[in-house]
């Protein structure tokens, strides 16, 4: 059987202030955390034995997914001082997911992906690694991938400038490994899938395929695309259990407290209260959140540390919480 590894060590810094206090597996889509959405994708498939690298805000996590039983599955955590990229956090794993092929799974990407197409291409090609790609409308966003009309994949451009990409196939992060691929990532150091050990695969000449993604995926990287995740799930584009209910057009958990306010297209956390008379259309209430007033907000991200209008892709404060 598979083994799994989910990829949790960064620190979401384009997200800015929603992850000043909050790691990016841990924002909250349907009212649950980003990263059991990950689980989920790998337990679907059979995959029960995951690891998890670890380092911003490590204990938040741990705390929130302890053991995994919760999603009966089987974490296996490393703590890393420092980020050592995503192959160098998979390499201190070695001991736990050599033995089988590897499936790695971003956890801090939104994602409502079927693996098992992943899993059978990969076996049918005779990969010794694959990834799934999606289409993607703003190239510069991601790694993208150059591969022949059969998958096999011949080039890769991470993140290119606008206007200069070779291709528009993103790389979505969901990979397999065949196990032997730890003889390709140094023991102590930093290493990154992208930048290090795909060029490596390359040079080798060994068989690299991409193959399209069958489901949703969304990088979860700027207030925006964090936004839009939430509102992708309203619309019915993610299948999340989330923790609520629906009400008319809004997601509300049971303990909100939304009397007398307006709302529309909105996710409202646990233990929230919004006043009435307030009007929120197309935002996101965070557990716990307490909004000081009857308050308009139109495309908000309200936190307990302060309430996110967007800007661009940005998030720009709009008022403290109380």
């Amino acid at each position: 059987m598979p083994n799994g590894m989910l990829l949790a060590a960064g620190r979401g810094t384009r997200l800015g202030p929603l992850t000043e206090y909050l790691p990016k597996p841990l924002l909250p889509v349907a009212n649950e955390p980003v990263m059991a959405q990950g689980i989920r994708a790998l337990r679907a498939v059979g995959i029960t034995t995951i690891g998890v690298n670890l380092c911003y805000r490590a204990e938040q996590i741990l705390t929130t997914f302890d053991d995994g039983a919760a999603y009966a599955v089987a974490l296996h955590w490393v703590v890393e001082t420092a980020a050592r990229g995503t192959a160098g956090g998979m390499k201190r794993l070695q001991h736990l997911l050599d033995d089988d092929l590897i499936v790695v799974v971003a956890g801090d990407a939104m994602l409502d992906v079927d693996l098992a197409p992943l899993l059978a291409a990969h076996r049918a090609a005779g990969a010794f690694a694959s990834l799934a790609t999606l289409a993607a409308e703003d190239p510069s966003r991601y790694g993208v991938v150059v591969a022949d009309a059969d998958g096999r994949v011949r080039a890769f451009q991470e993140k290119p400038a606008p206007g200069t990409e070779i291709s528009r196939l993103a790389n979505t992060g969901l990979y397999c490994f065949d196990p032997t691929i730890f003889d390709l990532i140094p023991g102590d150091e930093f290493c990154d899938f992208a930048l290090h050990v795909f060029p490596r695969i390359l040079q080798l000449g060994l068989p690299f395929y991409a193959f399209p993604a069958q489901g949703y995926w969304t990088d979860v990287g700027s207030p925006a695309d964090y936004l839009r995740a939430n509102l992708d799930f309203l619309a019915g584009r993610i299948r999340v259990p989330g923790d609520g209910a629906y009400a008319g057009p809004n997601f509300l958990a049971a303990d909100a407290v939304t009397a007398g306010a307006a709302l529309r297209d909105c996710v409202v956390g646990a233990r929230a209260v919004i006043p009435p008379g307030s009007a929120l259309t197309r935002c996101v209430v965070w557990p716990d959140v307490v909004l000081p007033a009857a308050l308009t907000l139109d495309d908000a991200i309200c936190t307990p540390h302060g309430i996110y209008t967007l800007d661009g892709r940005d998030a720009r404060a709009l008022a403290p919480v109380g």
